[in-house]
């Protein structure tokens, strides 16, 4: 039985594609031990070609799974049919990985024991590189509130993936948080986690980023915001773990969208109108927010909700 796979989607990528495979097929994992699942979601460029032409060069090796266009999601879900290995692992197609990546997280599973396997990466700018470094976590309850929501960090154990029946929500953005916060509660100790403290992945910066232009990415970051929540309180979890959601969720609302993809909107009606969303969104969801207990914890950004206040929420608008 092979021991991973790795699920790629693929999508109008034939500028980073070759960059990402290569470091794929050359890992120092023997080959019989894994197999790379290219799932191309209706690409229009050169996308296909270059799936098909990896596949006919190594059979054994890349398998070449295309589909009709339904978006990030629909395409991991797609390749999670295909999926028969002990593990399976998602990387995304810009990106790319160190050469001995899959060799080292399979270490880390302790033969078959560990659920999840999650590993330190590189955000990777055009000048320089940043690490993103954990050495582990004390509970579930601190990987609620500290983890890598990513999905592209981690070995995923496949029989307890299937069971839990987790899958990623497709037609919606942030679809690696609802994933995140959907699956990890079903783990039964932090000990089930491991950490490969390589940073294995390079995450590429792309200018084409999320822009909050217009309230729809908002309406989908609010949507999946509400699925955890009630499935968590179909799943009787809402009270073991609603202080670690609410913690992630506001810190986020209040901090990433606000400071980084709200403020820089040049149109103040625009501006102006998605800050009133979000606010009106925390304020129905999240009322006692200020009294949550790891906003206590000492850090820059718990300085900046203890302090959040109309004047902030002014200064934002302008």
């Amino acid at each position: 039985m092979r021991q991973v796979d790795v699920i790629v989607p693929v999508y109008n990528v034939e500028k980073y594609l070759k960059r990402c495979l290569e470091s794929l097929i050359n890992q120092t994992l023997s080959s019989e031990k894994y197999r790379v699942l290219l799932v191309d979601d209706g690409s229009t460029d050169g996308s296909p070609t270059i799936c098909q032409k990896y596949a006919d060069e190594n059979p054994n090796l890349v398998e070449y799974l295309p589909k009709a266009n339904g978006g990030l999601s629909d395409a991991r879900n797609y390749g999670l049919q295909h999926v028969d290995a002990s593990y399976v692992l998602f990387i995304d197609s810009d990106d790319y990985v160190e050469s001995g990546m899959l060799e080292r997280m399979l270490e880390k599973t302790c033969n078959g024991q560990k659920k999840v396997v999650e590993c330190n990466f590189f955000w990777q700018y055009q000048d320089r590189m940043a690490k993103d470094v954990v050495t582990g976590y004390d509970s579930i309850e601190d990987y609620l509130v500290k983890g890598r929501v990513v999905a592209w960090n981690k070995l995923y154990r496949t029989d307890w993936l299937k069971q839990c029946g987790i899958t990623f929500p497709k037609g919606l953005f942030y679809e690696d948080q609802c994933f995140f916060f959907e699956l990890m509660p079903f783990l039964e100790s932090i000990d089930e986690v491991a950490v490969d403290e390589v940073c294995e992945v390079h995450y590429v910066q792309r200018n084409d980023s999320i822009s909050y232009q217009n309230t729809s990415r908002l309406a989908d970051l609010f949507k999946i915001y509400v699925r955890i929540l009630n499935f968590h309180e179909e799943k009787g979890w809402i009270k073991t773990y609603h202080d670690e959601l609410e913690y992630r969720f506001v810190r986020n609302l209040l901090g990433n969208v606000m400071l980084r993809k709200i403020r820089p909107i040049k149109d103040v009606k625009v501006k102006r109108d998605l800050v009133v969303k979000v606010m009106e969104f925390i304020d129905i969801h999240f009322k006692g927010w200020k009294k949550n207990k790891y906003i206590k914890w000492d850090s820059p950004q718990n300085i900046y909700l203890k302090t959040f206040n109309k004047l902030i929420i002014k200064m934002l608008i302008i």
